[in-house]
């Protein structure tokens, strides 16, 4: 039974690595932030999730050049957007841009636009299917191990012989 205890703890450690590993991807690579939240991280590359205003969007297709604000609860963010997916503004009804913010101009420059998140539902679902099938697993294996060593110690039971 220890080496059992053994091997489930090692399965639940790397599954916990894997967790910690894919939490700080998340972090760092997907998650996004609200464009009231855009002045607390002036100097970094950042992504702001938010809904264009409507009536501020002006598109400029020669420059590749678009500029619009998007909604906050306080206040709006100007948007100055420079790349090639300009008729896609107007459709986007959610917009997840990457970006950085200019103080000097006070404006939020962006150069990419990114898909919407929804990790969470996916994570979910992958949760609620594999953490029951693991449960269920786990006990299997904890009855047929317990059964194996109640046969072992019958005295029925004859040892292999090996050849």
């Amino acid at each position: 039974m220890k080496t059992f205890y053994l091997r489930w703890g090692g399965i639940l450690a790397a599954g916990l690595i894997l967790g910690l590993l894919g939490g700080q991807r998340y972090d760092r690579e997907v998650s996004t932030i609200s464009p009231d939240q855009v002045l607390d991280h002036p100097d970094q590359w950042i992504r702001v999730q938010g809904r264009i205003e409507s009536g501020t969007l002006m598109v400029e297709p020669v420059l590749h050049k678009a500029t619009f604000e998007l909604a906050g609860k306080p206040e709006r963010l100007p948007v100055q957007y420079t790349g090639d997916e300009l008729e896609t503004l107007r459709e986007l009804k959610v917009i997840v841009l990457l970006g950085k913010w200019n103080s000097s101009s006070r404006l939020f420059e962006s150069k990419k636009l990114a898909l919407t998140p929804n990790y969470g539902f996916i994570t979910a679902a992958y949760l609620v299917g594999l953490i029951p099938l693991a449960f269920f697993l786990f006990m299997m294996e904890r009855k047929v191990t317990l059964l194996y060593d109640l046969i072992k110690r019958e005295k029925i039971y004859q040892p292999e012989e090996s050849q």
